[in-house]
């Protein structure tokens, strides 16, 4: 177990925007969606968008748990649809992903408004195993694409759009099929969400 700032470097949270899973818990509900955890020198911090669960979580529980973890069709499906209980798990009471690589306790201090962003501080945290791969374009491609599609989802930009067709065809030729399924999945939601306006 690893304890406040020291947990940061041997957890993997280094600066720069990580990319994680939060998982957040409320009425023995576990949520999980993708979130950037902002470090920059000393700072941490994250902004949250008005409208989403976990927005609500962490505005009224003052905390969430950052999964590390390298499977990016965890990333996709979480973008726009809340993952099903069987995969979570709890360690040391907290709601975390079954097969995630670390795990890593936040508080912050969030206060509402249309964005939050909130300054985080590391509590407690966990290296369950090492994940050891070289860099897959395709992976690293569909935590863009989730990101891009929160944001076409929000803001009904054509430029989020115009990425996601792009990522989509450079994931078709980079990743495996696991990561051209969550592209795949991701846009069928997109478009599902985009014929019931």
């Amino acid at each position: 177990m690893f304890y406040g700032k020291e947990a940061l470097d041997e957890l993997g949270i280094l600066e720069g925007i990580n990319e994680i899973i939060a998982t957040t818990e409320t009425g023995g509900r576990v949520n999980a969606a993708p979130l950037g955890i902002i470090r920059s020198e000393d700072s941490l911090y994250i902004r949250l968008f008005l409208g989403t669960h976990t927005y609500e979580n962490i505005l009224t529980r003052k905390w969430f748990v950052a999964n590390v973890t390298h499977d990016a069709w965890i990333f996709a499906e979480t973008a726009l649809e809340d993952l099903p209980q069987e995969y979570f798990t709890h360690c040391d009471g907290l709601p975390i992903l079954k097969d995630t690589e670390a795990w890593l306790l936040f508080k912050c201090d969030p206060f509402a408004s249309d964005i939050i962003i909130a300054n985080i501080e590391p509590v407690k945290g966990e290296l369950l195993r090492k994940d050891f791969r070289a860099v897959n374009r395709g992976a690293n491609l569909v935590v863009e694409a989730a990101v891009a599609a929160t944001r076409y989802m929000s803001l009904r930009s054509d430029s989020y759009f115009e990425e996601l067709m792009k990522t989509q065809r450079i994931i078709n030729r980079c990743g495996n099929p696991r990561e051209r399924e969550a592209m795949e999945r991701l846009m069928d939601r997109i478009d599902s969400f985009a014929h019931k306006r």
